[in-house]
């Protein structure tokens, strides 16, 4: 009777080892890995509309742009087969269903979908964080660029000690020339306020 069990699970195992050499399955692990939609085939796209849930966007072109952010890759595709979320399509009755010729069924490869993910989930959100991250940081150096210029500054250098530094004063208000009164932050010496402004 054991003997029967571990025979049937080794057989299982060899089972779903084996789906990952069908080609709609190696082709969502190469888009999962890579994080890039546009790896996408015809053969994938069509599974994920038909059987997992998608809508069609139009076609796969419009399939791909909706999925194409980190966000939207990390938040919306990827929970599609995520079993802790909302979004999550398990399989149905119509899932045992055999897929093409592939000797698997539509349920059988939706698992192997279900397992990939697993494997990434951790990663792909890391990942959508820190892109997210850095296209906001860009949209800020860009912006700072822009509005550097308006805040302007004392430029001065020490006599006694040398240093040079940029002051920006809060409430200063510029029409009303150099103030008086400044000393090096560095050594304390009295300067001369010739400074220009920037």
């Amino acid at each position: 009777m054991q003997e029967a069990a571990h025979q049937q699970n080794e057989r299982r195992e060899l089972r779903k080892s084996g789906v990952d050499t069908v080609p709609v399955v190696r082709n969502f692990r190469q888009v999962i890995g890579s994080r890039d939609m546009s790896l996408m085939k015809k053969e994938l796209y069509q599974f994920l509309h038909l059987h997992c849930g998608f809508i069609a966007h139009y076609n796969i072109h419009g399939f791909q742009e909706t999925y194409a952010a980190p966000t939207d890759f990390a938040d919306i595709f990827i929970r599609h087969f995520d079993e802790d979320h909302r979004y999550f399509c398990g399989n149905y009755a119509c899932h045992e269903e055999p897929y093409r010729e592939s000797g698997y069924t539509k349920a059988e490869i939706k698992e192997a979908f279900f397992r990939i993910v697993a494997s990434h989930k951790d990663a792909i959100e890391r990942w959508a964080r820190d892109e997210e991250r850095n296209h906001r940081f860009a949209a800020f150096q860009v912006l700072r660029k822009e509005f550097e210029h308006e805040e302007k500054s004392i430029h001065i250098v020490c006599e006694l000690c040398g240093e040079e530094m940029d002051l920006r004063i809060e409430g200063w208000d510029h029409s009303k020339g150099v103030p008086d009164n400044l000393c090096c932050l560095f050594c304390g010496h009295p300067i001369e306020t010739e400074g220009e402004r920037r």
